[in-house]
């Protein structure tokens, strides 16, 4: 191009720009065309859908980095397994309530809990993050926007494009059973600006880069790649991918035979008529494999090879509050108490510290056949302590429980400090407990030297407040200081309200102290036992008590599931 024909242009871009025909990243458009994943945004997604309708492109609104980079180019297994434990996310685990049987007690039967269709996967807000979303070491998903840009024509520098969108879905299903995971990908919601695009061939793939040893990363033949043109993705809209897993030799290194893959879709479209072919990455996730044999639950359920989304954290869930799990009430109170208050429990150990809550240190499971003396030390010890601590006590029908749990690095011997805690609880709420922690180390695949942590879904107390059984002096309604309900449970859904001290009879309401404005109501005629909803309001307060002969009277709110 000469330096005359050059200027020509740039002052007629100059002169579009000035008077707004384009914009100034359309006049840097491409004239190769391209391939997009859109920012999630809703409204920026918008903007790039009238953009690509209209021709123009659309690279604005795409997401610059798709996949994370790797911390390191060489990764060793214990690299691999540290990451895991860097988590950003968290599952509860839906584990079933043990039951009673001619055998003891029994935890439920496995089962899977999958994300079972594409709307379940959209409807979650993390499906289209860079990590996507893990429901549970068996199920993830990942949903996102593409957009191929097939130029047109260019002139001037200034390019306009027919455009296909898709939304992609992959879903991803892990194993309890064999070192295999599949992969089941969709489109929907496809768009195209020129009917000819139909006559595109859309190509999908999904590809697996093995981590630390060569077999980890095994494609299924029987599930190869699929090339089919858009009109025909539109009546054939899925499809599948399979990968195995060879096991490594055991080894002292890797007892466990574990074994690392990453995985990816890759999303190729071919305009014959254009000569435009383009391809496009999806998000990495992250499997690993193993053929642990000690995944077994009494009596008869064994669990020898598995397939876990092993970038997320495990919570033990235990719901004490509904029926069904009352066997675990009294072990599970005592571990959330020894959670909660570890200054209240036994033995006292000033600065103690109960590791185990989402949000705090993890526990770390210790496989007991593999380290029998750590775990005999722990057993020896909580038993010394019981002892000590219980000396003289009718232990009749109790058993001594210990919070973390022996079969954990962080047990009363092995965690070093004497942060753990001892109760007496009903020898049946202690092997139910027993029993249905065991099962669950092998529903969720939890290894050894594996993290975890630990939820108890009971009430919490979040506020106590007095009250005069008139309105204070000089008010007209109020009754009682300002108070706020803090730290409120993520799992709880409702509130309590308990009169603990003067009449039970007692009727209240409870109001918010507005500094430039009405007090508003929050809550009309409570009385000892209501339950009301959440509502996260500071400085409220207690207000035309009712039914208290002008007596005071305390009452304690408890957040509840």
């Amino acid at each position: 191009m000469s330096s005359a024909y050059r200027l020509i242009v740039s002052a007629a871009l100059l002169l579009f720009l000035i008077i707004g025909i384009i914009t100034p990243a359309e006049a840097h458009s491409s004239p190769e065309g391209g391939g997009y994943w859109l920012q999630s945004d809703k409204v920026k997604l918008k903007k790039a859908t009238n953009l690509m309708k209209e021709g123009k492109s659309i690279e604005r609104y795409s997401e610059k980095t798709i996949q994370e980079k790797t911390k390191k180019e060489v990764q060793t297994l214990e690299d691999l397994r540290n990451e895991d434990k860097q988590s950003n996310s968290a599952y509860e685990s839906k584990m079933g309530p043990p039951m009673f049987t001619a055998l003891g007690w029994e935890p439920p039967a496995f089962d899977y809990d999958h994300i079972s269709t594409v709307e379940e996967c959209r409807n979650n807000p993390a499906s289209g993050s860079k990590t996507g979303y893990i429901k549970n070491h068996y199920s993830f998903c990942w949903s996102h926007v593409a957009t191929y840009q097939i130029p047109r024509s260019c002139r001037f520098g200034f390019c306009t494009y027919d455009g296909v969108q898709i939304q992609f879905t992959e879903i991803g299903y892990g194993s309890n059973q064999s070192r295999k995971m599949r992969v089941y990908y969709s489109i929907d919601d496809i768009l195209v600006t020129n009917p000819s695009l139909n006559g595109a061939k859309l190509k999908i793939d999904v590809v697996c880069q093995a981590k630390i040893n060569a077999g980890d990363c095994k494609p299924d033949s029987k599930t190869p790649a699929i090339e089919r043109t858009i009109a025909q993705w539109k009546n054939t809209n899925f499809g599948l991918k399979t990968f195995l897993s060879d096991a490594p030799p055991a080894s002292d290194y890797n007892p466990d035979q574990i074994g690392y893959m990453d995985f990816w879709p890759k999303l190729t479209i071919k305009h014959a008529p254009k000569k435009f072919t383009k391809t496009i990455d999806g998000i990495k996730q992250r499997v690993r494999f193993d053929s642990a044999k000690y995944m077994f639950a009494f009596p008869d359920q064994h669990f020898w090879q598995g397939a876990i989304f092993s970038k997320t954290d495990s919570v033990l869930n235990v719901p004490i509050t509904k029926a069904e799990f009352a066997p675990l009430k009294e072990a599970g109170e005592h571990w959330k108490f020894a959670m909660d208050h570890p200054e209240k429990t036994k033995p006292y150990k000033l600065g103690k510290k109960i590791p185990g809550a989402l949000g705090d240190r993890p526990l770390t499971r210790m496989y007991t056949k593999r380290h029998p003396e750590e775990y005999a030390q722990n057993r020896a010890k909580t038993r010394s302590v019981c002892n000590k601590e219980f000396k003289g006590e009718d232990r009749t029908g109790k058993e001594c429980d210990e919070f973390p749990f022996a079969s954990t690095w962080e047990g009363s011997s092995t965690n070093g400090q004497d942060w753990f805690s001892v109760k007496l609880i009903p020898k049946e709420s202690n092997n139910a407990a027993g029993r249905w922690l065991a099962a669950w180390y092998a529903y969720d695949r939890i290894l050894d030297n594996d993290p975890f942590y630990v939820q108890v879904k009971a009430p919490v107390k979040v506020g106590t407040i007095s009250s005069y059984g008139t309105p204070k002096p000089g008010q007209d309604h109020r009754s009682s200081d300002n108070f706020s309900l803090k730290n409120i449970p993520s799992y709880a859904s409702k509130l309590k309200w308990i009169v603990t001290s003067g009449p039970k009879n007692a009727q209240f309401d409870v109001m918010h102290d507005d500094k430039l404005g009405f007090d508003e109501t929050i809550f009309n005629d409570l009385k000892d036992g209501a339950i009301t909803n959440i509502k996260t309001v500071k400085d409220i307060y207690l207000a035309n008590p009712e039914k208290t002969n002008g007596k005071e009277f305390t009452v304690e709110i408890y957040a509840i599931p």
